[in-house]
């Protein structure tokens, strides 16, 4: 039996901060989990890599120590941003797994791993299995004659691989547009530039530092008051922000402004999809983007929130086009179900170019988003059965009402979402309305129901199955 914060295991990674809560030994032990789990369905060959923190390398050499003492062989090759990595996964029929080594968007203390299965996509349910052998010491490892190798793979010719695929399948620009590009020291330097290569391209923070000296490299929550000034101050036609390994893109229209999530996914449905495609989108997601997508006569599919769940409904429902609000982006129309920031923020130039249409123009056309969101502090021990009361109430009252993950209530034109936190003891809330107004009314409206029924239970009350 092995020891470790519980709260790392989390439902797509394992995650803490580095030399408290995340240590190379747990890295080494659920990598050799990993490693048998992908044995029994198998497999005999995995890829490793990792983002460009401080702390990766000796996470990503843990790692991949685990996975050959178990008998399994290894191709290594770091660093890579995880599209690129998740690409090379899903492009060798002999590549049958992978373990990639990120805390992502998360501040430079922060590590983790990220498991992938053959094709490309995260591990969800076999996370679940993974924490459990782990917590029970089930482990199997190999003598030291059946140990397994590890061949180190040069990052170009993955890279180079990787932008052939795109540039060959993404639409044709027909002018040049100038772009920013932030990278935010993170390792979507590597590629996102290459990739732009046929536009004007600003770089910011396009030194690679996994200190990340100008801040979290986050471009939600984090700083990105440069990308605004530079795309401002430049006249460039677009901005593209990413994260620490380059899952997250950002757009930025020429005004600087951030373009919510679900008009960039709107504006690709639009340009690469034929009546009657499904698009996948998050419960997290504005009403916005399942009314305008409808209209265009595309089917609409909602799920959980985390790349692995869009992935896991993507194939489900044969979807085209995926969008999670935290601008991950999925473009299964081309074959695969990993999201990919960077081929998407290559096709948002090209079209745009194209087009001759301003992203400013696009986000007017589709209508402006409105989301206020705020979080209700309740004990650990009943946010599950406060939120189960309120569906009750909910499906009680409204018609149009999801329970896939948490308890969203759609409207005409706005709607309202409520989850328990899986870490914290929180219930996050979200309203999103054609105005600010009305989606602050929502959030006040709905936060006052919440607060009754957490008013009325007791901290005893057991928690739902």
């Amino acid at each position: 039996m092995f020891s470790a914060p519980d709260h790392i295991f989390r439902a797509y990674d394992i995650r803490g901060i580095v030399g408290k809560d995340l240590l190379p030994h747990t890295v080494l032990y659920c990598s050799a989990i990993f490693a048998n789990i992908v044995e029994e369905n198998g497999g005999n060959l995995v890829a490793a890599s990792g983002d460009v923190r401080v702390s990766t390398p000796s996470l990503l050499y843990a790692a991949t120590s685990g996975i050959m003492a178990t008998g399994m062989d290894v191709v290594l090759a770091h660093p890579l941003p995880i599209p690129t990595f998740n690409y090379m996964v899903w492009s060798n029929d002999d590549i049958d797994g992978g373990a990639y080594i990120t805390a992502s968007h998360n501040p430079p203390e922060y590590n983790g791993v990220r498991f992938r299965r053959g094709d490309g996509t995260g591990f969800s349910a076999e996370n679940i299995e993974i924490k459990r052998r782990f917590f029970e010491g089930k482990i199997r490892l190999a003598g030291w004659k059946s140990y397994g190798t590890c061949m180190l793979v040069d990052v170009k010719e993955i890279i180079d691989d990787y932008a052939g695929f795109v540039l060959d399948r993404a639409p044709p620009s027909e002018r040049k547009l100038r772009i920013v590009i932030d990278c935010k020291h993170g390792a979507a330097n590597l590629v996102a530039p290459v990739l732009m290569a046929n536009h004007e391209t600003l770089i910011v923070n396009g030194v690679i530092d996994g200190s990340f000296p100008t801040g979290m490299p986050d471009p939600l929550h984090g700083d990105v008051s440069l990308i605004m000034d530079v795309v401002r101050s430049a006249k460039a036609d677009m901005g593209v922000a990413y994260d620490g390994d380059g899952d997250r893109a950002a757009f930025f229209d020429e005004e600087g402004r951030l373009v919510p999530a679900e008009v960039v996914g709107l504006f690709l449905a639009e340009n690469l999809l034929r009546s009657g495609d499904c698009i996948i989108y998050n419960v997290m997601c504005s009403s916005i983007i399942r009314r305008r997508a409808e209209e265009m006569g595309l089917k609409t599919m909602e799920c959980k929130v985390g790349d692995v769940f869009v992935a896991e409904a993507a194939k489900k429902y044969r979807a085209k086009l995926c969008v999670e609000e935290s601008y991950h982006f999925f473009l299964p129309l081309y074959g695969f179900y990993y999201d990919d920031s960077m081929f998407v923020s290559l096709i948002m130039a090209n079209i745009l170019s194209q087009k001759r249409i301003r992203l400013s123009a696009i986000r007017k056309k589709y209508g402006e988003i409105h989301v206020i969101r705020d979080n209700i502090e309740v004990d650990d021990r009943v946010k599950f059965s406060v939120v189960e009361k309120f569906k009750e109430w909910a499906t009680h009252n409204y018609e149009d009402v999801s329970t896939i993950d948490g308890v969203k209530i759609y409207f005409e034109d706005s709607s309202f979402l409520a989850r328990p936190s899986n870490t914290e003891p929180l219930i996050r809330i979200m309203a999103e309305a054609s105005s600010k107004e009305k989606a602050l009314e929502l959030l006040k409206h709905m936060k006052r129901r919440i607060l009754d029924i957490i008013s009325n239970i007791r901290p005893t009350e057991p928690e739902p199955p």
